[in-house]
């Protein structure tokens, strides 16, 4: 980030021009997916442009243009629209700034899940500015996030779109942009007028990036994992300027500023530290013999694995315990400074459904005492009211304020105001983070369901997670506000850390009403048969039926994207496969006859001849009965006349 106008130079105290300058200036991170904790990609960047220096976080939309319609800037670069442009979030100045109604659109994801943080601005040498200067109408950080965010489809096609229009116009700055997309990460350098080269990241490597040209030396003739200007080699070649090493071009020390201002050393110093301790011990920040600096390495391997809040505190850092230390040191430019007015982690998932492999992690105002809110930035239609306000000065209400006058009474004293609000705001980011995973699960669920509600949802949650944190933090502002007023001593505490009130951020809390009563009942009856009843007495499909309905109506039961109709027709479900439970015909094979001997035996006539059991001979049942009937007569009677 350059300064923006003259205003704003003053504002920030810029006195001096020239390559030795040291402004208040942007700070850039980029994190591999393999050395992040999640394996997600992160790219990040402070936007240091001046203390009360009101944001508004917002949405364009997506739009069609007629042919001959033309974008035009307050810096005199313009160039046609093409016929539709993407929706993207932006984080754009204030118009009454009076530099345009979307100038400085620094940060933002389009709707195609291109994620774009633009830019940190670098300073070229005087050889190439000789041979190839600044164009003054060219393209600049002002509409970089503008057009790029509305029309690129990917990573790549972000660098090169950017690079076709510096072929045609030229740039007005230099600087470094990255961009990336759910697959990979691109980093590029403008280093004059019309020459810039850009690098597909690795996935293992971190970078820590400063107001400093730091690409090293590329192969131009990797097409695949490198882009560049088509004189960048032959301008400098020709010109007499051109530094190589083994065959190659090292953009930096051909570019770069000889001497980068000690402010951007620094801070190189403290985030190289912040990443891997051991490699900051390698960088000295002093001059070389010749007057130079460096070179020093854009890409080096963490000492750890990073998680999100590890990247998100690194635009905080300002050097606590080391021989940088911007807290017992005012005269070391830290990269956490005063002069930060909004700071984002753009975070890029692989796997998840679309629009939502890209999370906005963005913090209003400074780092030190900001929190970075969660955004499905590719999906969301608006932003919460309070991101919305213009004023230059505090006014209630706003997101941009509110984190603003709470860093500048907490930072007056760190010790005594500022430790415990930095505790809370720690602990709150730490659950917004945690909170992240189930609220993925639970918008997918939507995603499936329809990916229109999965839209709806997402701005509605990020609206109400916004209002939330803002109440909660404006409570901290009101009582720190009061215990300065009031002369109080020793530490001040937050009542939200006392009472541990943390975010909720949650799905469930955007999905209208649901009343399930009736399910609950029908699955608590059917759950008590089920604990009764023998499965073997029943035919298998119709037991296994209420036991797998029995399953899935506790599976709906425990979700909380579930609507009123899917309750009801689970219902329904419960109760027939209840009814439909059907036992076994249970019959006796015929070779069997089970006899009890407690009981006379009972003979049957029938009229019909049967076989013998014996002779097979067909007989006259009746008549054996009969004649047996009376041999038994007779024997009675004989034993009688005995």
């Amino acid at each position: 980030m350059w300064k923006k106008s003259i205003a704003a130079l003053v504002l920030a105290g810029v006195v001096v021009l020239g390559s030795t300058m040291n402004v208040s200036a942007c700070m850039g991170i980029y994190v591999g997916k393999e050395v992040s904790e999640t394996g997600s990609s992160y790219i990040g960047r402070s936007e240091d442009i001046g203390n009360n220096y009101t944001k508004i976080y917002t949405v364009h939309p997506a739009e069609d243009h007629e042919p001959g319609e033309m974008f035009t800037d307050s810096y005199g670069f313009s160039m046609e629209y093409p016929a539709h442009t993407y929706r993207y979030t932006l984080a754009k100045d204030s118009p009454l700034q009076g530099e345009g109604d979307e100038a400085f659109a620094e940060v933002g994801i389009n709707e195609n899940e291109v994620a774009m943080t633009a830019t940190v601005s670098t300073y070229y040498n005087e050889e190439a500015k000789a041979a190839d200067p600044l164009v003054s109408n060219g393209i600049c950080e002002i509409s970089m996030g503008t057009i790029l965010l509305g029309q690129a489809k990917s990573a790549r096609h972000g660098v090169e779109l950017l690079g076709d229009i510096i072929d045609k116009y030229g740039t007005g700055e230099c600087n470094i942009i990255m961009i990336s997309d759910p697959n990979e990460t691109w980093y590029m350098e403008t280093v004059s007028g019309h020459e810039y080269a850009a690098v597909k990241l690795p996935d293992d490597k971190v970078a820590a990036i400063p107001n400093m040209m730091l690409l090293g030396t590329i192969d131009v003739n990797d097409k695949e994992n490198v882009i560049v200007s088509d004189g960048l080699v032959s301008l400098a070649e020709e010109n007499g300027f051109l530094k190589t090493e083994n065959g190659m071009i090292h953009v930096a020390k051909t570019y770069g500023a000889q001497d980068p201002g000690r402010g951007q050393l620094t801070r190189l110093w403290q985030g190289v530290y912040y990443l891997n301790a051991e490699k900051a011990d390698e960088i000295s920040i002093e001059p070389n013999e010749d007057g130079s600096f460096g070179p020093y390495d854009l890409l080096f391997a963490p000492s750890k694995k990073l998680s999100s809040q590890d990247i998100m505190k690194f635009l905080a850092f300002r050097g606590e315990g080391t021989k940088f230390d911007s807290n017992k040191d005012a005269g070391i430019y830290p990269i956490g400074n005063s002069n930060q007015a909004e700071c984002h982690v753009l975070e890029m998932r692989e796997g998840m459904y679309d629009g939502m492999s890209g999370i906005e992690w963005i913090a209003m105002s400074r780092a030190e005492y900001s929190l970075y809110l969660p955004y499905y930035a590719a999906m969301i239609t608006e932003t919460w009211e309070g991101y919305h306000n213009e004023e230059m000065t505090s006014v209630p209400g706003s997101m941009y304020w509110l984190f603003c006058d709470l860093n500048n009474l907490a930072d007056d004293n760190r010790d005594l105001y500022g430790k415990n609000v930095r505790t809370y705001l720690e602990k709150y980011q730490s659950a917004l983070i945690e909170q992240q995973d189930q609220v993925d699960k639970d918008m997918a669920k939507l995603y499936e369901k329809s990916p229109v509600l999965a839209q709806e949802k997402a701005t509605e949650l990020g609206k109400l997670i916004a209002k939330e944190t803002y109440e909660h933090v404006d409570s901290i502002r009101t009582e720190l506000k009061a215990f300065i007023a009031e002369g109080k001593t020793g530490e001040f505490m937050p009542s939200v850390l006392e009472k541990n009130v943390m975010p909720n951020y949650s799905v469930e809390r955007v999905m209208e009403p649901v009343d399930k009563t009736a399910l609950e009942k029908m699955l608590g009856e059917v759950k008590e048969l089920l604990s009764q009843i023998d499965a073997a007495a029943y035919t298998e499909e119709s037991y296994n039926a209420l036991k797998s309905a029995a399953a899935e109506a506790e599976e709906l039961l425990a979700d909380i994207t579930a609507d009123q109709t899917q309750i009801d027709e689970m219902v329904e479900k419960l109760k027939n496969a209840k009814e439909n439970l059907t036992k076994l015909a249970v019959q006796k094979p015929d070779n069997e006859e089970k006899t009890d001997s407690t009981k006379k035996p009972t003979v049957s006539v029938s009229k019909k001849p049967t076989k013998s059991v014996k002779t097979g001979d067909e007989t006259d049942v009746s008549w054996m009965l009969v004649m047996a009937a009376a041999g038994v007569s007779a024997l009675a009677m004989s034993k009688k006349r005995r």
